[in-house]
C-alpha cells in the first residue's frame, strides 16, 4: 500500500488537518478552531486528537507530518516563536512534540511558504519553475519558488511582500515599520480605512449594513462594491491600485512566470483580478506584459494545507534528512 502523509495548516483563527497519499489525493481532512486564548498546550492536544482520529478511521499511519504556521518560526529547532495571532505561542517546539506524539518525521514551515508550495505542487503553479505567491488576507504574505525550489531566504523572511515600504508617509504597521503595504491592502486596514471616511461624515450603504463600526469588514466593503456603493468603490480602487504597485515591485524583482493570489481578499474575484491585470503591467517596465501571468489560488483556503502536505511528501520521497526536519 502507498505511503500516505499528513499534513497541519496552523492559522490565527482555524487549524486543517488532513492525510493524504504523495500526489496530494486528500484521504480526510478536518478543520477545528484555533481559539489562540487557550494557549498552545490545550490546542496541541485538539489537534493531535483529531489527527488520531483521522489516522484510526484510515487505518493507516503516516510516513511524516508537514506542518504550516505563521512567522516567526525557528526552522532549525522546530520552533513556533510568538506569532503575532497565537497568543502565549512563545517558544512552542511543535515538532519535537509531534515527533514523540506521532513517532514520525516532522518538518515545520511558514505558512506563506507552506501555501506557495501547496499551489506549485497541486494547484496553480502546476508546471511553473518560477513563482510567486501572495496571500490577501487579514495580512498579507508571500511565498517565492524560483527554479523549483522554495526560496527562504535570510531567517525565511522572503518573500515578505506585505512588509515593504509602499507609503513611507503611512500608517504604523505591527511589525513597526511605516507605510507597509500590509497596512493598506490587509483585511484589517481595508476596513480601517472606511471605517475612517465614515467618521468624517461620508455617506455610504456600509452604516446600514453592520451593526456599528467596529463590526464592519473587509469583506463588508467587498459586499457594498458590489452593491455600487461609491465610498466602497472608492476604497477599493485605492486598495488595487497600491495592491498592484506592491506586486509590481515583486514582479520586477524576480521575474516569476506567475503570480498567484490567495487569501480572503481574492474571494472578490474579478472585482480583483481585472485591475490587477490591467494595474500591474503599468508598473512593470522590464518585464514584458504579455508574460505577466495573474492568477488566483487554485487551492483556495486549503494552499496551506496542502502545501504542508507537500513538505511532508517530500520528506517521504526523497528519503534523506532534512536540515530543516527534526
Amino acid at each position: 500500500m502507498d505511503p500516505i502523509v499528513a499534513g497541519i495548516d496552523i492559522g490565527g483563527s482555524k487549524i486543517s488537518i488532513a492525510l493524504s497519499t504523495l500526489s496530494g489525493e486528500m484521504i480526510s481532512s478536518r478543520r477545528i478552531a484555533t481559539d489562540s486564548g487557550s494557549g498552545p498546550a490545550a490546542t496541541f492536544e485538539k489537534l493531535s486528537e483529531v489527527l488520531r482520529r483521522l489516522i484510526d478511521e484510515a487505518s493507516r499511519h503516516p510516513e511524516a507530518i508537514g506542518v504550516g504556521s505563521p512567522s516567526p518560526i525557528d526552522l532549525e529547532r522546530g520552533v513556533i516563536m510568538s506569532p503575532s495571532n497565537l497568543l502565549e505561542w512563545e517558544d512552542f517546539p511543535i515538532v519535537d512534540l509531534l515527533r514523540d506524539r506521532f513517532g514520525v518525521p516532522v518538518q515545520l514551515e511558514n505558512d506563506a511558504n507552506a501555501a506557495v508550495l501547496g499551489e506549485q505542487n497541486y494547484g496553480a503553479g502546476r508546471g511553473y519553475q518560477n513563482v510567486f505567491y501572495v496571500t490577501v488576507s487579514t495580512g498579507i504574505g508571500g511565498g517565492v519558488i524560483i527554479n523549483g525550489e522554495l526560496y527562504r531566504g535570510v531567517a525565511t523572511a522572503a518573500g515578505e511582500i506585505g512588509h515593504t515600504i509602499i507609503k513611507p508617509d503611512g500608517v504604523r504597521c505591527n511589525c513597526g515599520s511605516i507605510g507597509c503595504l500590509e497596512t493598506i491592502c490587509g483585511g484589517v486596514h481595508i476596513a480601517r480605512r472606511a471605517r475612517e471616511r465614515l467618521a468624517t461624515g461620508e455617506k455610504s450603504m456600509l452604516r446600514d449594513m453592520v451593526g456599528g463600526a467596529q463590526d464592519l469588514s473587509a469583506r463588508t466593503v467587498i459586499e457594498a462594491l458590489r452593491k455600487g456603493d461609491p465610498l466602497a468603490e472608492s476604497i477599493w480602487n485605492e486598495t488595487c491600485h497600491f495592491l498592484s504597485i506592491g506586486i509590481a515591485n515583486s514582479i520586477s524583482l524576480f521575474a516569476p512566470e506567475v503570480v498567484i493570489i490567495g487569501g480572503g481578499i481574492a474571494s472578490a474575484g474579478d472585482l480583483l483580478f481585472e485591475q490587477l491585470r490591467e494595474r500591474v503591467p503599468s508598473f512593470v517596465s522590464m518585464v514584458p506584459a504579455g508574460l505577466i501571468n495573474i492568477v488566483p489560488a487554485a487551492l483556495g483556503a486549503e494552499s496551506g494545507v496542502f502545501g504542508a502536505v507537500a513538505i511532508a511528501s517530500k520528506l517521504v520521497s526523497t528519503k534523506l534528512p532534512s536540515k530543516y526536519a527534526a
